[in-house]
Parts: structure tokens; sequence; C-alpha cells
């Protein structure tokens, strides 16, 4: 660009920021450094493009646009928006005539990208001067998004609404092949600001790429919910009315048929978020499925933790120490995935291992210090029996059941962790002075990388014989201020953060363009809390200014533990394939906003090779980009290839040689520790060699379980190569560079059928899944059929039910019920708690511990009566949870 250009373009940059608004789209902006020496001819001139882009929809997008000459050189350019729609490109090109073609591209989010060729001519001494049209046609996951958003609207009437809500599928869900952000970037463009990631109320369920594709919105007017729910991707609603006055009837016979597997989810979130309960629990709810009394008690675990245990303790020289934690849970108590979301204690980071265990309810935490070497252990319980009394007193409430009376427990126990978190969870053991030995015996090494010991999880026996003094009546409460910024001052420090990044960028001669691909925002927004405060306002900020969205893949929550830093780190993708960042801190102390020429995480190097969109948000829920985790893509492409599940099939699976590439499959199929779908049990290279784990695929119709051992085998790159570009290549099925000297590969060593789920109980309280799976009797579905019996339909007598009646994961209120009579209150309920209504769902969720005995080859007499004695105990307790690991 010509001196003057480049001073012109930082004039009016300057002017941009002192008048507080950012829209490039009325400003100049570099399009590309195109290499033009090759041209053979000396002469300059300087052509001018006309570009009008309009949109299927009323969009106002500023459109990405990038010329190249026929030789396919980029060519640099200066873009302004004449008027309207009408964008004039001008720049500087050697040797053109009358007849030279340039190829125009436009791209925009939610569109198809078009590119024309161009011809330039000259009239007189006039300037060479082409025009282009484009109407840019939606892509097909915009316009479902578009519609269903308009249909939802033309319902509820968003804009007399007092809130609105969304939880959807889409996005990790496949439609035609495809992933479905686009139908995220419809629900937000067309609910015309309604709905945004800075209010919280676009949520979608952690879901696999099978799953249906549905949209659920909800208004609030008053204390009155009213919803529309969209099944997989249909236009007109399966079900609009209430979800206020919801009674047993109404859910057994309309609600629970029509919402389908996610119903208590759609219901339970929606009635939490009227409650009020923070977006980020919000979140976190719908990671999980639902709002229960283990979502809760998890997050009042988090609480007290960092209340009594903090992260650090500041020394005498001003430094904090070195401390983080560790969780050691037990699968399938929902309570996990609260910690696991909220403190960023995720398997794949061995941050957390889970066995089942006999012990229930039970979570352990070790707060390491690296500076002394040593830890403190802290085990905490959420005691049903003890929260169900104290609800009875504090409500009155005795004689209920049904789904009305969930709702009303989870409303009550919302208030509680805001208000009092200490009823929820007791603190019934503190450790403290933990060596490294006993650290490496519970989790496997203190050492993320090393194992030097087959992890024990939440083993009692081991801890209590280790003659420490528990502490727990002498801990003492960290007091922390409350911030007060208002929900303004929020998004306002999004709004400061783009304004900085555009000077800061413009210093070294980058425009910054509205809307563009090129720049990717990462942010511990989201996940991070700023004095107690969620700032999840301050992504809408970004988005007013730079049009950053993370349907859009540029703003880009990077996964963090609550307590942790807020930042904004700008990544801009250069046309030579260098990127540029700059991270800006927020400082709580002073307000201020801080910048560094530093990157706060490393997921900017995956950036210049296109990842696929789900492979992103994997490497976000990672929080940072690694060798360990870049086969996670790939095995979760070899088990959706190789084992797909279909409507009544569900996966599980137990880690066992634990790696970053953990994170990345257990999001990615949908599986998680509170589900009690993923146990993580770290395991030596002695006991594990190349076995990675062990896949499970349950079916709930025929009460079948398929038991798979994987084992991966990495690739090998050749010296120097770029090997997150290498491995997006493989991601993508391309096998052909020549930097790839052999592929990777999964085999599977066992692949085997088992009745119910005894043995996969026993597998995940083993203290050798590995060795245990590998001697199952080969069968197949049909060996297992016949030798139970010939029945096609099981007994489901590994539902896993306790033997207080209850499950140990949605499940309400255990050991009798509100009314004395037996009967407890859960989610489950609200279907015939027969075989045939917990085999409705193709999801994984909660499960009790292990402890059943047996090969689960049980003659078929000894099911049939099992099977009569659950229906009938099923039949008593009535309104469970989702208390079995396979159904509901």
């Amino acid at each position: 660009m010509k001196k003057q250009g480049l001073i012109l373009v930082i004039a009016t940059l300057m002017a941009v920021i002192l008048c507080g608004a950012a829209s490039a789209a009325d400003s100049s902006t570099i399009g590309g450094e195109g290499d033009i020496s090759d041209v053979n001819s000396s002469e300059e001139a300087d052509p001018i493009l006309w570009v009008n882009v309009t949109y299927e929809y009323n969009d106002t997008i500023n459109p990405e646009i990038t010329v190249t000459d026929s030789d396919n050189n980029s060519v640099a350019f200066n873009k302004t928006l004449d008027s309207g729609t009408l964008y004039k490109l001008n720049f500087t090109y050697p040797g053109v005539t009358n007849g030279t073609v340039f190829n125009v591209m436009v791209k925009a989010p939610g569109y198809i990208t078009q590119i024309k060729q161009v011809t330039v001519n000259q009239s007189g001494t006039d300037p060479f001067v082409g025009n282009a049209d484009f109407n840019m046609q939606a892509t097909e996951n915009y316009k479902l998004g578009r519609e269903i958003t308009k249909a939802a609207d033309d319902l509820l009437d968003f804009d007399n609404a007092d809130d609105v809500l969304c939880i959807t599928t889409a996005g990790l869900v496949y439609r035609n092949g495809t992933t479905t952000e686009d139908c995220l970037e419809g629900i937000l463009n067309g609910s015309h600001g309604e709905i945004s990631y800075g209010q919280g109320n676009l949520l979608t369920f952690n879901s696999i790429r099978t799953d249906p594709l549905d949209f659920c919105f909800i208004v609030r007017n008053g204390s009155l919910l009213t919803a529309a729910f969209f099944k997989n991707g249909t236009l007109i609603p399966t079900y609009f009315g209430t979800f206020s006055a919801i009674d047993q009837t109404l859910w057994d016979n309309t609600l629970k048929p029509a919402l389908g597997d996610n119903a208590f989810g759609y219901v339970s979130i929606a009635h939490a978020w009227k409650e009020g309960l923070s977006t980020d629990i919000l979140r976190q709810a719908a990671y999980h499925g639902h709002v229960c009394l283990g979502t809760i008690s998890g997050q009042a675990m988090v609480s007290l933790l960092l209340k009594y245990f903090p992260p650090g303790v500041y020394g005498d020289d001003g430094e904090l120490e070195a401390t983080s934690y560790r969780a050691i849970g037990v699968p399938g108590n929902s309570d996990d995935d609260a910690f696991g979301y909220s403190l960023d204690l995720t398997p794949g980071k061995r941050s957390y291992v889970g066995y089942f265990t006999e012990e229930d309810s039970v979570v352990g935490f070790i707060r390491w210090c690296a500076s002394t070497n040593l830890g403190t252990l802290i085990i905490m319980k959420f005691n049903e029996d003890v929260v169900t009394q104290l609800f009875k007193q504090e409500t009155g409430i005795t004689a209920y059941s049904g789904i009305a009376a969930e709702l009303l427990f989870n409303s009550w126990l919302i208030d509680k962790l805001e208000n009092d978190p200490d009823s929820l969870v007791d603190i019934i053991l503190v450790y403290e002075n933990i060596t490294p030995e006993i650290h490496n015996n519970l989790t496997g090494g203190v050492d993320s990388k090393n194992v030097v010991a087959d992890a024990l999880g939440l083993d009692m026996d081991y801890i209590l014989s280790q003659g420490f003094i528990n502490v727990a009546d002498q801990i003492t409460a960290t007091n922390y201020e409350t911030g007060n910024l208002t929900p303004e001052q929020i998004k306002d420090i999004g709004i400061n953060a783009a304004n900085m990044a555009i000077a800061l960028f413009a210093a070294d001669g980058i425009t910054l363009e509205m809307d563009s691909s090129k720049l990717t925002v990462f942010t511990s927004a989201g996940y991070v809390r700023v004095n107690g405060q969620v700032v999840d306002l301050t992504m809408d900020g970004l988005y007013q200014i730079l049009g950053t969205r993370l349907s859009r893949a540029t703003l880009l929550p990077v996964h963090n533990a609550r307590y942790n830093q807020l930042y904004f780190q700008f990544s801009f993708e250069n046309p030579n394939g260098t990127v540029t960042t700059k991270t800006i801190y927020y400082d709580p102390e002073t307000g201020n906003l801080i910048a560094k020429n530093e990157s706060a995480c490393n997921i900017e190097q995956v950036i210049l090779y296109d990842p696929p969109y789900d492979a992103l948000m994997a490497w976000l829920w990672h929080n940072h980009v690694c060798g360990g985790s870049a086969p996670g893509y790939y095995i979760t492409n070899y088990i959706y290839e190789n084992f797909p599940i279909g409507e009544n099939e569900s996966y599980a699976y137990i880690g066992t040689s634990i790696s970053c590439r953990d994170d990345i499959y257990s999001y990615l199929l949908g599986i998680s520790p509170g589900e009690g779908s993923y146990l993580s049990q770290r395991m030596t290279s002695d006991s594990t060699g190349k076995t990675i784990g062990i896949l499970s695929i349950y079916d709930s119709e025929t009460d079948t379980t398929r038991i798979i051992v994987i084992e991966y085998n990495g690739p090998k790159f050749k010296d120097g190569s770029n090997i997150y570009e290498e491995w997006i290549k493989i991601y993508k099925g391309d096998y052909s560079s020549e930097n790839l000297l052999s592929p990777p590969s999964v085999n599977k060593l066992q692949d085997t059928y088992t009745n119910g789920h005894t043995n996969w109980n026993n597998l995940g309280s083993s203290s050798n899944s590995i060795e245990d799976a590998m001697s199952l009797p080969k069968r197949s579905k049909a060996d297992v059929i016949r030798i139970r019996g010939g029945s096609q339909t099981g007994s489901n007598t590994g539902s896993l039910i306790s033997s207080n009646g209850s499950g140990t994961g949605l499940h309400g209120f255990s050991n009798g019920s509100l009314n004395g009579s037996g009967v407890n209150v859960s989610a489950a309920s609200v279907t015939n708690a027969t075989t045939s209504s917990v085999g409705e769902s193709g999801k994984s969720y909660e499960v009790t511990k292990a402890g059943s005995e047996g090969s689960g080859d049980t003659p078929w007499s000894l099911y049939a009566l099992l099977g009569v004695i659950t229906v009938l105990v099923l039949g008593a307790v009535g309104f469970f949870f989702k208390g079995s690991l396979f159904g509901e």
C-alpha cells in the first residue's frame, strides 16, 4: 500500500476509536499481500472493483472479500463501504489492460462462499473499472436456524417477553455430514439481539454426532414459562405450551413423549434459569444434561473448596504458592461434572481419577503445593437424607411426588447454593501433609505426565490406614469480596478490550476488520469469574466491536478454572501464513486492561490449518493443543465409523492409559464422569501397554453390553514437521503428506458381548480392567440372548439400582420419601418404571457404585425373577432420577 494510504488507514482508525465505534465496514482495510513482482510490465494502474453484496436474509454482515489475479497471486487492496451494500475496492496493479481478469471471493458467516471472475475495462482516461454482484445464499444449517427461530418467535413473541432462552443440541450434532454451528448463527441473527452468548441464554446440550437436532425456546413472562419445542429440525413444534404448571399427567402423557430423552433437561434447566441460576452453572447443567441434586451439590462442593481451601496462599515474599487441585471421584453422581467443568479438573489433564467404589455421593480433592511437595486431602459428601430432611423442615412439604415436586426441590437447592452452600455438603475428612507417595497411590502420579502407580481412586480403606489426624473441625473460611460491576460495565470490558486491540494492531500496520474470519479471540470469559461475578457479557462487547462469535469459531471461550484470570487473546492470521497475537488481561483490583505481546493459550497454533469445528471445540475443552491431545479426534472418528450406535444404544468408556487425548474423545462422545459414562483409571504403562481404554456400547432394547478393548499406535512424522498441520490433514482423511512416514492406527484387542451391566460394573471397579476385559468369554449378541433364554428384550437387571431403591446419580431422594411411604422423588418417575421406558434413552446417564458379583451370564429364570422384582421395586419407588448408566 502507498504511504498515503497507510496514513489514511491509521487516521481513520484513530477517529473510529475516539468515537467509541469500530465498525470496520466503514474503514479501509488490507485485503492481502499480493506478490506481483513477476508481472512483465513497469506500468502501473489503479483499478477499481465495485462489489455489491446482498444476503438471502436481511443480515448486516461485513463481507470478507479476497482478490487474486489470473495467476492466483493475492492482490492487496483498500476496501471502503460506498453506500448500502456497495463496496469499493481500489488497488495498484502493474500491466493492467482492458480485459484483465481478477478473481473475487466473498465469504460471510452462515453463507456459502462465492467466487466470481471480474473483468476490468477503461473508458478514456478513467480508471480501469470492474463490477460484480454477489447475492449470498445461506447454508442449509443457517436457514434451519433462522426459520426455526422465526417460527418460535411467531409463537412466543420474543420482543414482549421478559426473558428468552434457547436450549438446543445444535453445535456438535451432525446434519447431512456436517457440524451444525451455522444453526447457532441462525438463532443468534434471527432473534434480533434477544439471544446472545453474553446473556447466557443460548445453551447447547453436550451431544454426539448422531443425536437428533432439537431446538427448545422458552420465554418467561413474570413467573410463567412457555415453551416451543422443535424436534429434529422440523419447523412445526412438537410441543407448544406451558413449562410452568406441569403436573404428572401433562408430563407423562404430553411433555415427556414430545420432548424425548432430554425432556427433564429442558424443563429443569428452564426452571433453574427462571430462578436466576448463574449462566456459567446453567452451561454446566447443559453439559451434564439437567439440573438435579447432584449438579447443585457438586457446585456447592466447588464453593466450599474455594472457601476453605483456596487455590493459593500468599507467602511472606508476596509470591503465590504453586498450588493446584486434583479430584478423586466416584462416577455417576452428577457432582463430578460440576468440579470438572467449574474447576477445569478434567481427566485428560490428569486432574481427575474415578473408579466405581463403595463410596456413595463422595469426592476427594487434593490441594497440592509444588513448592513444599505436600498436599491436603479433603473429602466431601452430599447426604441426600440430611438435605431432604432440611428441605421438609424449611418448606413444610411432607407428602408429594412427581415432576412438580422435583422442580420445587431444585428451586430450593438453587437458593441454598447461592446463600448457604455449607448446608448441602459435609466436609467429612481433612488430612494435612499428604506426601507424594500417597498422592501417587491415589491418583497415579503427582506429575501429570508420568504415571508411577496404578491409581487406587477413592479407596477409603487405604486412606484411613495412613494414620493421619482428621482436622476437618479446624478449617477456617476465606472471606471474598463480591464485585459490584453492572451488566453494562461488564460488557464495556469487552468493548474496551476490542478497541485496545484495534489500536495495538494498527500500530503494527494491521487493520482489524469487522466480521473477519482472520481474527480469532480466545478468552477465559464464560468460565472465569471476577470477584465472584460472571463476566459472560464481555463476549457481547467483543461482538459489538469486532463481530467475533463462538458460532463463527472466531470467539473461543477457553476452559479455565473459575478462579483464573480474565483475558482476551487476539490472534490475527497474516497473509504470509503467520499469526500475530496480542493478549489483554483484566486487572480486577484497578479495573484496568493490561496488554502484552504474548499468548495466554496456544490454540492459535492450529487456526491456520482450518481444523474441523468439533475438533476445535474439543481443544477448547482441553484448554490447549498438544501432541498428546492431537490423536483424540482421530480416535473419535474411528469409534464413530467402526462402532456407530443406534437409537437404543449409548457409549461409555474406561480410560486406562490416560492422556490429553481423553479430553477430546470424552467430550466428543458425550460421555462424562458425572453421568457415570466415563471412568478415569490411571494405570502405568506396564499395566496398559498400548491399550488406551475400554469402550462400551449398551443396548437398552436387548439389555446387552458390547465391550471393546482399544489399542492405539501413533504416527511417525518427519523431523521438523508441524504436527498440528499434519494431524488436521489426517482428520480430513488426507494421508498424502510427504511428512507422514507411517500413519496412526487404532485396533480392537477384544470385542465381545455380555448380559446387562454386571461385567461392566466389575470392570469399572477393577484394579486391572484391561486384564479382566480380555478374560471375558468371546460372545456375540445372539449368543448372549440365546444363553439368556432367547428373549430379544432384556429384563434390565443391570439397571444399577442401589440397595436403597434409588439410583445414585440423578436420583432425588433415597431411603424413603417425603411422606415416609418409600416414594422417591426423581426425574425418572415421569415415565413408567419398566424395561421399555428405561430403554427409550439413547444417552448415558448416572450410575450407581459397582459391587454386583457374577459373570453376567445368569440363567434366564433368575433374570425373569429379578426382572419382576425390579419392576415391582420401581413401581414402588416411582419417581427416581436417571440412575442407570445406559438408560434413564
